[in-house]
């Protein structure tokens, strides 16, 4: 089942929200178009890399969580595993371009719209690592030292002679999250593959935490944000001449 907002989709199923972001770099790349932006939620579910397949107590571990409510699917990219919920928002977007941009220019892309809609609240933004959050990266979107956004790209190229570049990036934000139960079913998760690690509630903020009765974002209201800024962004990046 899918359920759309003007600006915000529902997807009932995580794993048919694998397939959309599939699709959405797909058709980039197979020259449908020249830019693509979804922005998503699905159900509560814990999405994981590939390479935890190899785990020795990966099914064990699988059916634990969906037992509980928490269904594990499977990514192409790596990292670590990650939730997903009401409450969660993820971005998804590709485009090509005449070459690849920098690491650093393609994650100030991806995450200056996000920095964007926080800094309103006067709290100290930007872009780093924190230590004891889910799939923890350099490029995670952090408010006051606490996760609130984690992003990854992916680098392609189109098939056709010209081998134009494509870029695809991703970010998951905590708008309204269940953090606490989304925390719990990945740490158990890791328990039952019987992995170390462990994840920190306490590494990890909702945009919901820093509304007042004067500014209050859904995210209905958060997505429609978002949306305004990344088209600006990438009718900015696409160039003429793709």
């Amino acid at each position: 089942m899918t359920e759309r907002t003007e600006f915000l989709q529902f997807i009932a199923c995580a794993e048919h929200a694998l397939t959309n972001e599939k699709d959405v770099l797909a058709r980039v790349i197979s020259g449908e178009t020249d830019k693509e932006l979804s922005i998503w939620s699905t159900s509560n579910s814990i999405v994981v890399p590939r390479r935890l397949q190899r785990n020795d107590n990966f099914e064990i571990a699988k059916r634990r969580s969906d037992e509980k409510g928490w269904p594990v699917y499977v990514r192409e990219s790596g990292g670590g595993a990650t939730p997903q919920g009401a409450g969660i928002i993820n971005v998804t977007y590709a485009y090509v371009c005449p070459e690849h941009p920098s690491i650093h220019e393609s994650y100030e892309k991806l995450c200056n719209p996000i920095i964007d809609i926080v800094q309103d609240f006067s709290l100290p933004v930007g872009t780093g690592s924190v230590n004891g959050s889910f799939c923890d990266g350099e490029y995670n979107v952090v408010i006051a030292d606490r996760k609130f956004a984690g992003t990854a790209q992916r680098r392609s190229w189109r098939r056709q002679r010209s081998r134009q570049a494509v870029l695809f990036a991703h970010a998951l934000l905590l708008v309204d999250a269940d953090i606490q139960g989304g925390v719990a079913a990945i740490n158990q998760f890791y328990e039952d593959c019987q992995q170390s690690k462990r994840i920190v509630p306490e590494a990890h903020i909702n945009l919901s935490d820093l509304s007042n009765g004067d500014r209050i974002i859904t995210p209905e209201k958060c997505a429609e944000l978002l949306h305004k800024r990344y088209s600006d962004m990438l009718d900015e990046s696409v160039s003429p001449i793709c």
